[in-house]
């Protein structure tokens, strides 16, 4: 093969699900040591294309034509048993859910065991030792535990590690990734891409990366491919791609990016207040407790949006419950319009909460598959009438004819302005909104902030807008908190957080942050911030800071000495003695 022709070279690929083609005459290539992305809506073909590079289609679907070249061989007009033997160990594919591709009867050491000696010439030992080596580069502490343990033992995120590990294990040359990254944190998730891109390009080998995450695009990938219906309608150098996309639906995939900060809310007076917020639950069996929520401070001004970030299990949505009381806290002030719910009588919090309302993360989970979505919205009204339903459902960019409908037959963004209908229908004075773009696919997450945002300057509602998703929260707040280990460790505007922050979980949060633009690529600096070995257990919780045990900059008295929130000259706060001293 000559030294410039691809690794990976697509012709005509066609694949059907009856009569409707998935993937429709789809041609590409990708060079050696290349990061290709792959993006577009969901329901646009990705996954059935990723697949069906490996020569695997979904039942009933099947391949129409065309060719896939790895390296020169065409592996379509290969025999089965030849394309099953070239799986992995030439082509590797990671999949979005490991929950569903992973043995619960073998342990992770033995599956990824299995596929290296599939692939590979090498001795039990050998693999087992291999096998341990790849979960440490994929950033597990005590990989020779880890690998002992059976999938229900690890987390969601490790889960996804260990199929990262299968895949790459024996080096395949061409590496189909279908949304790797979806179930981890953003740390482990920058952590993942720098070693696959590093490891990709120092082989030589060709990435086609598939996601709907246009920060991982443009900080990672060369080139760009869109896919819509099933056709690619679009494929550019990225930086071109992201300065100057040349069709309309890629234009329509940016416009989150394009997106300014919202201006300042012209009211500082405060709405709520949250005074050492704190939540733990009891194990059962065990007698310990899990402290899921830690003398949290919170505040939030009318017509404010406070973003509250943090990585799983930090407490984030366990403080959203509290403050309604749909969970009941421990210990702590929720003062709301000079009342403190956490003591208020449950007769007359039923009252208050039509002024303090909730959006989940899953929609169709929150809503009553039974109801239509009028009866939906007219729960929350107290005298309902069909007039008023359709001007709530124009509100949230409905049309006034999906009151008949039921929730389930309506798109995932769809359900969603549904809850904000529901949620807005009693004219709350704030809106928790828990995950509420998670589910979303890119353009519905787009028409959810822009919906957002209208109807606050509309009608000067607050928000607690509790996201992983930083780019998100940065589009759509005014003042930012983050959590770390049920605590709150840092608070300050969007500016201070964003571009200057104290604390060094943030600084580590922010350096893993992966903004939809390509003026300063991730993959072209030095790392930032890192913090080293795992999170602590909020079972058995450190005496002194919470983060000691991982900070670059830990001090001999932050391992014995509880960190408070400390208010700062600028207006921000920090959990951090050395910071705020700085």
């Amino acid at each position: 093969m000559p030294d410039n022709a691809p690794i990976l070279a697509v012709r005509g690929f066609s694949v059907a699900f009856g009569a409707n083609r998935a993937v429709n005459d789809v041609s590409f290539d990708i060079n050696p040591g290349e990061i290709v992305g792959l993006t577009g809506d969901s329901g646009s073909g990705k996954s059935t294309l990723g697949l069906g590079l490996l020569g695997l289609v979904r039942a009933p679907g099947r391949i129409l034509g065309g060719s896939i070249a790895i390296e020169g061989t065409d592996l379509l007009r290969l025999p089965e048993a030849e394309r099953r033997a070239r799986r992995g160990r030439q082509i590797g594919l990671i999949v979005q859910n490991p929950r569903g591709s992973l043995s619960p009867l073998h342990t992770v050491g033995q599956q990824i065991r299995s596929v290296l000696r599939a692939h590979l010439t090498i001795t039990r030992p050998q693999a087992k030792l291999r096998s341990v080596d790849l979960l440490r580069q994929l950033g597990l502490n005590d990989p020779e535990r880890r690998a002992q343990a059976y999938p229900h033992e690890i987390s969601g995120g490790m889960a996804q590690r260990v199929l990262i590990a299968m895949a790459m294990g024996a080096g395949p040359r061409v590496l189909i990734a279908d949304e790797p990254t979806s179930g981890l944190d953003v740390t482990i998730q920058a952590q993942f891409l720098d070693e696959l891109s590093k490891v990709s390009r120092q082989a030589g080998s060709a990435v086609l990366l598939l996601t709907q995450d246009l920060g991982i695009i443009a900080n990672y990938c060369d080139r760009v491919l869109v896919m819509e219906d099933g056709r690619l309608v679009a494929e550019d150098r990225t930086a071109h791609f992201f300065a100057a996309p040349q069709d309309r639906y890629s234009r329509r995939l940016l416009s989150l990016a394009q997106l300014s900060p919202p201006p300042p809310p012209k009211t500082a007076e405060t709405l709520l207040a949250v005074h050492g917020l704190s939540k733990a639950f009891l194990l059962r069996g065990s007698g310990k407790r899990l402290q899921a929520v830690d003398r949290v401070d919170l505040a939030i001004g009318r017509g404010e949006t406070l973003g509250l970030v943090g990585e799983s299990g930090s407490g984030k949505t366990t403080v959203g419950r509290c403050l309604l009381r749909l969970i009941e806290p421990d210990s702590g002030k929720v003062m709301f319009e000079g009342r403190d719910l956490a003591r208020t009588p449950l007769a007359t919090l039923r009252q208050l909460r039509r002024r303090l309302q909730i959006v989940f993360q899953d929609p169709l989970d929150a809503l009553d598959p039974r109801w239509t979505v009028g009866r939906i919205v007219s729960e929350a009204l107290e005298r309902p009438s069909v007039g008023r339903i359709a001007e709530l459902l124009q509100l949230v960019g409905l049309d006034p004819s999906t009151a008949s409908l039921r929730a389930r037959g309506l798109s995932a963004g769809a359900q969603q302005r549904v809850s904000i209908a529901r949620a807005i229908a009693a004219d709350p004075a704030l809106i928790v909104l828990d995950e509420p773009t998670s589910a979303l696919t890119p353009l519905a997450r787009v028409g959810i902030v822009t919906l957002l945002r209208s109807l606050q300057r509309e009608f000067g509602m607050s928000y607690l807008f509790i996201s992983h998703d930083l780019n998100t929260v940065e589009q759509l707040s005014h003042r930012v908190a983050v959590m770390y280990l049920g605590q709150v460790v840092e608070v300050g505007t969007r500016e201070q957080v964003f571009n200057a922050p104290l604390h060094p979980y943030s600084r580590a949060l922010l350096a893993a942050h992966l903004a939809p633009d390509t003026t300063d690529r991730r993959i072209d600096r030095a790392p930032g911030a890192a913090l080293a070995g795992e999170i602590p257990s909020p079972v058995d919780l450190p005496v002194g800071c919470y983060l000691a045990s991982r900070c670059p900059n830990v001090q001999e008295p932050c391992r014995t000495t509880p960190q408070d929130l400390q208010y700062l000259p600028d207006g921000r706060a920090v959990r951090c003695a050395p910071a705020a001293a700085l």
